[in-house]
């Protein structure tokens, strides 16, 4: 789950901190199909770019221009104090380079520098959809984006994320994201979110 949204569901209800509490162990549990690093990549290798931003953004530090809205009620702020692990770790889990995924998805490519995932009829699996668009030069990715779906007897969840990139003097870096969706407990009213943030102002 996103490291701020977090943060602004436990200053929420008591109903949105048990809330929180399931989000936090549903996502734990979602994904038992580890990711074997020394294993040929079937698909693009999301998750290695996203552990090289980790790596740079937390060197740099960079400020950061967030926008939360929960339900309707809108918090903005500035920061640069950022564990960015768990801030982008969404985007680390759309990565779909796994050994059980090998033959879930259709894989089409509109051109060569883009990179589209559909989950095949009858499967089930978190990430439904994955798009990465590269830069034709470097083939690092310029725009990510998924849609992820959580789902048991308790608890649902879908979040569309989105992540765009820009290159300066050969590399690329995360330039801004955005992650929008609702989670629902059984019995309770769906909560809605949508995230915004612009890296570097």
């Amino acid at each position: 789950m996103h490291a701020f949204l977090k943060r602004l569901y436990i200053k929420s209800s008591t109903q949105l901190s048990c809330l929180l509490l399931v989000i936090c162990l549903s996502l734990s549990a979602c994904d038992k199909a580890g990711t074997v690093d020394n294993e040929p990549k079937v698909y693009y290798d999301l998750k290695g770019f996203i552990d090289n931003q980790i790596t740079y953004l937390n060197e740099i530090k960079p400020k950061v221009a967030k926008k939360v809205t929960l339900n309707g009620k809108e918090e903005s702020q500035q920061e640069t104090q950022i564990d960015w692990k768990k801030e982008l770790e969404l985007f680390a889990q759309a990565d779909i380079n796994k050994p059980a995924y090998a033959k879930s998805y259709t894989v089409t490519k509109s051109d060569s520098s883009v990179f589209e995932y559909k989950l095949k009829a009858g499967e089930n699996l978190p990430v439904r959809y994955l798009m990465i668009k590269v830069d034709s030069a470097t083939q690092q990715p310029v725009r990510v984006k998924a849609i992820v779906q959580s789902e048991n007897r308790i608890y649902k969840s879908q979040r569309n994320i989105e992540l765009a990139c820009t290159r300066k003097n050969n590399l690329v870096e995360v330039s801004s994201y955005t992650i929008q969706g609702y989670q629902k407990l059984v019995l309770m009213d769906a909560k809605t979110f949508n995230v915004t943030a612009k890296i570097g102002l």
